[in-house]
């Protein structure tokens, strides 16, 4: 069975990419693994990822030229990958097509029997910035577990970089992805002020694998790994 991974939400900057290329870090001895960027405005992850090389990665644009998503050629997208090596494939989604999933999920066709028939099995990654970008975090948050209607698997990624002064938040959403029985997890302590969080951030925009990087940032992204990422 295939495992979809998607890495969504509808506000923009709060990391995404950041997640996309971690979970890449994770999977960068895993050959049946494929890298989808679903960003057409920036195309980010394309950058990020190139330690995947070509094989791995593929960009997928599905909106019109009027800023639509394309639903028929995401749901082609997806029967072409049946017959594809890859175990894993992660899709990273661009603020645009990730406001217009929930529609697709809701009303094109019902999307948990469609994956079903394809062997699919679909887990929803939504990131939740802090600061300026909760509020409208959260507000995608709720709509697509609306979509969703507990039919996937669902963890909420808090972005801690973001959260750094916003403690309340933090424990805001915490207590409320308990209450909702949702998976709270975390990512990218890499302060950009910091010698090391700088580093490893010029190497995540140079698409550095993890032996790319000097000794320290090394260390540093591989505790991240091991701190956050254990369990893929």
């Amino acid at each position: 069975m295939k495992q979809l991974h998607f890495i969504v939400q509808a506000k923009g900057g709060v990391g995404k990419s950041l997640l996309t290329y971690l979970f890449g870090l994770t999977k960068q001895q895993d050959e049946p693994s494929l890298f989808v960027d679903v960003d057409s405005s920036t195309q980010t992850s394309t950058r990020q990822l190139t330690f995947l090389g070509e094989d791995r990665t593929e960009t997928l644009s599905l909106l019109n030229d009027k800023e639509v998503l394309v639903r028929d050629k995401f749901i082609a997208y997806l029967e072409s990958l049946v017959e594809t090596p890859f175990n894993d494939i992660y899709f990273d989604f661009g603020a645009p097509e990730s406001e217009q999933l929930p529609a697709l999920i809701e009303r094109d066709l019902p999307f948990k029997e469609f994956l079903d028939e394809l062997d699919f099995q679909a887990h929803f990654h939504i990131v939740v910035g802090g600061g300026g970008a909760y509020t409208s975090s959260v507000e995608y948050l709720q709509k697509i577990l609306k979509a969703l209607n507990q039919q996937f698997e669902v963890s909420v990624w808090r972005s801690i970089t973001t959260f750094s002064n916003f403690p309340v938040l933090a424990q805001e959403l915490q207590t409320n992805c308990k209450k909702l029985g949702l998976t709270l997890r975390q990512f990218g302590d890499f302060e950009p002020s910091s010698n090391l969080g700088s580093q490893i951030l010029d190497g995540i925009r140079k698409g550095y694998g993890i032996n790319d990087y000097q000794t320290g940032a090394k260390i540093k992204l591989k505790k991240e790994l091991n701190d956050n990422f254990k369990s893929e």
